[in-house]
């Protein structure tokens, strides 16, 4: 074997160079009774004891540690000693032992030394005199090496182990000044391989974490002082880069002085930052959790599977009323808990969760101590455990505030959408309901099975004017109840407009029953209605209408029964008319009003008004709706309940739509360049613009500035039908800054269901609702509630037919955001418009 050979074995196999526990080895050679020494692979003296050190000392100077064999035996004999050294490595030895002899006449006794697996690791040399020879070999001798080859073999396998685990070994013996400092030792530490162990304590302290100096001088004080010889602790220490490491040492004594001070001290160093890193996340993760756990009021508990106690945490026995501190809970306990009602099925659903070992669901009620009954949530989880035993893991809540709200949301949305299908102020079906009613029937209908009577009360506007609207209302409420009265029950019986009602027979009988029907409420009329003393004389003017005999789904039943209502009035009022083919001079009417409407579109007759709304808290000026008005030449303003409803049966509800918005556009600009503020213009947009594909494109070619415009859906818009067309023309639009505004909200064409999905940013509240809070607790409070769901949505509320001081006041306590009404401001011109907010500020200067 070559030198190159020879140091690559060494390198690696040299159990005691790159071993810490030198004690080991080197107290068993001193002990040998014979000179000896130990020489390594690399053929350098590991260890000699003091006899073969003063044997030879005379001439070479002894086999110190780390000198050559060269230097301590002959050149030939330290040949001869390679040569056999190389053939005991390589396996080809004829035998491990070898004597060397020396010119005293002695010999040097030689023997490798192998660890578990045969591996050769050294080589011991015992010396025997001249004398010695001629004796038996002592049976010590023999097992002198074997001892040290067993060493060796324990050597490198604990050697192996703390490489494999990656700790760090380090070795202090103060006696004799030596330190040893393991790679691991090092790089975990990131130090170069040559740097060695600091001179003192205090300068190691001088890189530990300030906050963990303290517990380190306390461990090694127990040390210092003898009460252990085993300390083990964990600390951080500064990383070469500037970071700090997680190190878990683990020291022992050797071997101590005379007076119990530790000398000799060998250790582990293992890199835990992970670890740590690991703890401090759990423990981070932890206390967020318990946090979140806290936050929310969540009471935790814990159910062993066969066993009848539960163990709660301070927060269940808090949501249970219990104050008695004790954690550990009967099962019966629990039952007595639950509210009688719920107190069956609720122990019947967790026992059949337990028994499948399912996991718990359930909403239930409890009575406390005190009475005060909740409502509570627990969750639980099976959780299967084979060491301490399966058990069920849960939470409560307690969700009685939460059920009070889903309670209150519940009834405002039942009577909001009761609401939605019911006149406020009759209490009879509204519109909507109406047409539901005729659908529902319209397509099984026989032939003229189906009838409609349309009353319209005569003369009620003289009444409103001459005795105010409470006595409208008074009379309104009057006829309601005697329709309602005098009718047979399956009739629906609606209040469709204003003054006008509709009684719709799904079974009609003959025209001769239909005219008693009418004979018998025109007589219960005929007495007058007694208000605050004043007799109010009350007429109805009736048209009559059944489905055609032929189209029995005939669309036109209540247009028929409204024009017969027409020729009724006509007639005299307070008559009543059956439906007739000849009745066609309302088409030819609204025929000469289509005429004219056509002309004035053409000669741009069509003009704004706006009305002014306003802040309900500070009256400050809030936005402005656009009214369309016609100026005729031969009739002067006409309002648009003249012809809108014309407009939009003849289709051209889009075109004044379009003259209405460039109008305000052009206000706008005027208003703007006058430095005039005004945050918003509201314009009305119908059903109709809404369903043309092309309506994004042309708005969005108008260059409307955003923020400024407001779109108002009409009354006539029928919301809660899903069409697509409608839907993307309403994203386009808000994504053009425009916002949307529920028109005449409360008149029954708009419902919960239709704000959900609309999301408008506005809601604007009829007048019809808005008038009666004055005198009426009852539709106050149906107001508030409707300003309550509106901020619940995040939609802004705005009251229409604000007419005196009283309303602004109720208003304003009710929270409502913005009003609009003559109390406040009339329709006016943009010129009027201008002047007026020129005016406010003047005022505000």
């Amino acid at each position: 074997m070559n030198g190159t050979r020879l140091r690559q074995v060494g390198f690696h196999m040299n159990f005691k160079t790159d071993f810490p526990e030198r004690g080991l080895v080197e107290n068993l050679i001193d002990s040998l009774a014979q000179p000896a020494f130990v020489l390594g692979l690399g053929t350098d003296v590991i260890h000699a004891n003091g006899k073969a050190i003063a044997l030879m000392s005379d001439t070479t100077g002894g086999p110190t540690d780390g000198v050559a064999l060269t230097d301590i035996l002959p050149l030939h004999a330290a040949q001869f000693f390679h040569r056999w050294s190389d053939t005991v490595i390589d396996g080809t030895a004829e035998t491990r032992t070898l004597e060397i002899p020396i010119p005293s006449g002695a010999i040097w006794n030689v023997k490798s030394l192998s660890d578990h697996y045969g591996t050769i690791g050294g080589f011991l040399f015992q010396h025997q005199s001249a004398a010695q020879i001629a004796q038996p070999i002592p049976p010590d001798s023999h097992t002198d090496a074997a001892r040290i080859s067993a060493l060796v073999r324990t050597e490198m396998r604990w050697k192996t182990a703390v490489l494999s685990a990656k700790q760090g070994v380090w070795d202090h013996d103060f006696e004799n000044d030596q330190h040893y400092l393991s790679d691991t030792w090092r790089e975990m530490r990131g130090l170069p391989h040559h740097a060695s162990a600091p001179l003192s304590t205090n300068d190691w302290l001088l890189t530990i974490h300030p906050e963990d100096i303290a517990h380190i001088r306390r461990e090694l004080a127990r040390q210092d002082a003898g009460q252990t010889d085993i300390v083990d602790y964990t600390f951080r220490q500064k990383h070469a880069d500037g970071h700090w490491i997680w190190i878990l040492s683990r020291r022992r004594v050797v071997r101590r002085d005379a007076s119990g001070t530790p000398v000799h001290i060998i250790g582990t160093d293992t890199d835990i930052s992970d670890i740590k890193a690991a703890e401090l996340e759990r423990d981070r993760l932890a206390q967020r959790l318990a946090m979140a756990i806290e936050a929310s009021e969540i009471g935790q508990w814990e159910h062993p599977t066969g066993s009848s106690v539960d163990f709660w945490d301070a927060r269940m026995l808090e949501i249970y009323g219990l104050t008695d501190g004790a954690t550990e809970r009967s099962e019966a306990e629990w039952a007595a808990l639950i509210h009688p009602d719920d107190r069956a099925a609720t122990v019947a659903n967790y026992e059949d969760c337990r028994r499948t070992q399912r996991d718990l669901a359930c909403d239930y009620r409890i009575v406390t101590a005190d009475g005060t009954e909740k409502f509570v949530r627990s969750r639980g989880k099976f959780f299967p455990d084979i060491h301490n035993g399966d058990r069920y893991i849960g939470v409560n809540f307690d969700i009685s505030q939460d059920h009070q709200k889903t309670v209150a949301l519940e009834l405002a949305q039942v009577r909001l959408e009761y609401e939605s299908r019911h006149d406020y102020l009759t209490g009879l079906a509204n519109r909507r309901a109406l047409d539901d009613a005729f659908n529902a029937i319209r397509r099984t209908a026989r032939p003229g099975q189906v009838a409609a009577i349309h009353f319209d009360i005569d003369r009620f506007k003289q009444i409103n004017d001459s005795l105010g609207h409470d006595a409208g209302d008074v009379t309104l409420r009057h006829i309601a109840s005697i329709l309602a009265q005098e009718l047979p029950t399956e009739v629906t019986v609606a209040r469709s407009g204003g003054d006008e009602f509709v009684a719709l027979f799904p079974q009609a009988p003959d025209d001769a029953a239909l005219l008693a029907h009418v004979d018998h409420i025109a007589a219960r009329l005929a007495d007058p209605l007694n208000y605050q003393g004043i007799p109010i004389k009350v007429g109805v003017s009736t048209g009559i209408a059944r489905t055609g005999l032929a189209e029995p789904d005939c669309d036109d039943l209540f247009i028929h029964a409204d024009l017969a209502l027409y020729h009724a009035k006509k007639d005299g009022r307070s008559v009543a008319r059956f439906y007739v083919p000849d009745m066609k001079d309302e088409v030819v009417a609204r025929k000469a009003t289509l005429d004219a409407l056509t002309v004035a579109l053409e000669q741009n007759q069509i003009i704004c008004h706006y009305q002014p709304q306003f802040d309900a808290r500070t009256h400050e000026l809030s936005g402005v709706e656009a009214l369309v008005r016609w100026q005729s030449p031969e009739h002067g303003l006409i309002m648009p309940d003249r012809f809108l409803t014309v407009a939009e049966e003849m289709g051209l509800i889009a075109t004044i739509d379009d003259i209405v918005l460039r109008r305000v556009l052009l206000d706008l600009a005027a208003w703007t360049a006058a430095g005039l503020y005004v945050p918003h213009v509201s314009v009305n947009i119908s059903g109709q613009r809404l369903t043309d594909p092309g309506l994004g494109a042309h708005l969005q070619s108008l260059h409307i500035p955003r923020g400024k415009i407001v779109f108002e859906l009409l009354e006539s818009v029928f919301l809660d039908g899903a069409n697509q067309t409608v839907d993307t023309n309403l994203d386009k639009i808000k994504s053009l800054g425009i916002d949307i505004e529920i028109d005449d909200f409360g008149t029954g064409h708009a419902s919960i269901i239709s704000l959900l999905r609309l999301a408008p940013r506005r809601l604007k509240i009829d007048r019809a609702l808005i008038q009666p809070i004055v005198e009426s607790p009852t539709r106050r409070a149906l107001l508030e509630t409707i300003i309550r769901i509106g901020k619940m949505l995040d939609i802004d509320v705005i009251a229409e037919g604000v007419e005196t001081p009283a309303h602004v006041a109720i208003l304003r306590e009710l929270a409502c955001d913005y009003l609009q009404g003559y109390a406040l401001g009339y329709p006016m011109e943009a010129a009027k418009l201008a002047d007026l907010i020129r005016a406010r500020n003047a005022a505000s200067a």
